[in-house]
């Protein structure tokens, strides 16, 4: 188990987003967005590209204002805090497209995910092996350039790095984005462990066959509103979702 980390208590809600809006400027992307995640839940946030996923992702972690409405994380209310204050308090987002420092070595950048995290920072380098077992390619690269890893092996470093700051919740966008199958699927076989190790887990991607084979519960989002809420098995069988994402 990740040190620090402890299995899922159910049914207690992490996070609640209340009828969440968010603009882009002057332009509107997220209408009125409910949605909440138990402690320990993994939950899915779909849509195509440009529905809206990263644009609340980025609303949650503070990255983005909001216009209106809510944002509780363990009870208390966040939306009024910065991001970093966010970060701080275990609020964790590993970026589409895997935002690195590029002429930093992979070791370099882990550490840094615990920069920030008072917590995080004291168990680094206990946490850096215990992300070096989960990862043993990253072993293998950790004095190389972070610019020059693959695109899978470039997710699993920012996926890495997310765990560097020990999360209450890791909130990982796109995490499908360019891989070839089988990157994907070794992708999708980490966060499994995440999500073993009792870590609380908000996904959001394109590939809606594969998310919904992987989380709990999932919010289909469709030009900023939710759309489809449901258990996964009970999403898989809507004839929406076969006819608009799956091409059934």
């Amino acid at each position: 188990m990740i040190q620090g980390l402890s299995k899922p208590i159910w049914g207690k809600k992490l996070l609640k987003v209340e009828n969440l809006s968010v603009s882009h400027g002057i332009i509107q992307a997220i209408y009125s967005v409910r949605f909440h995640i138990g402690q320990g839940e993994c939950v899915a946030l779909l849509g195509s590209n440009g529905a809206g996923k990263t644009t609340i992702l980025n609303a949650i972690s503070g990255v983005l204002p909001i216009m209106s409405g809510a944002v509780l994380f363990q009870g208390r209310h966040i939306e009024g805090t910065t991001a970093s204050q966010r970060f701080a308090a275990g609020v964790i987002q590993v970026p589409e497209g895997g935002k690195i420092f590029p002429y930093m070595t992979v070791k370099e950048n882990l550490i840094m995910g615990a920069t920030g995290r008072d917590e995080a920072w004291a168990k680094r380098e206990k946490t850096l092996k215990q992300v070096f077992k989960l990862f043993p390619i990253l072993s293998e690269r950790q004095n190389l350039q972070a610019r020059l890893l693959s695109g899978g092996e470039r997710q699993m470093f920012v996926m890495g790095r997310g765990l560097m700051a020990h999360p209450k919740i890791l909130m990982i966008d796109e995490p499908s984005l360019g891989l070839a199958p089988k990157a994907l699927l070794e992708v999708y076989r980490m966060m499994e462990i995440f999500r073993n190790e009792g870590i609380t887990l908000l996904l959001s991607d394109q590939n809606v066959q594969q998310a919904l084979q992987f989380a709990e519960r999932a919010y289909v989002l469709e030009n900023g509103r939710i759309a489809l809420e449901g258990s996964s098995r009970e999403l898989l069988k809507s004839d929406h979702i076969k006819t608009v994402y799956l091409g059934i």
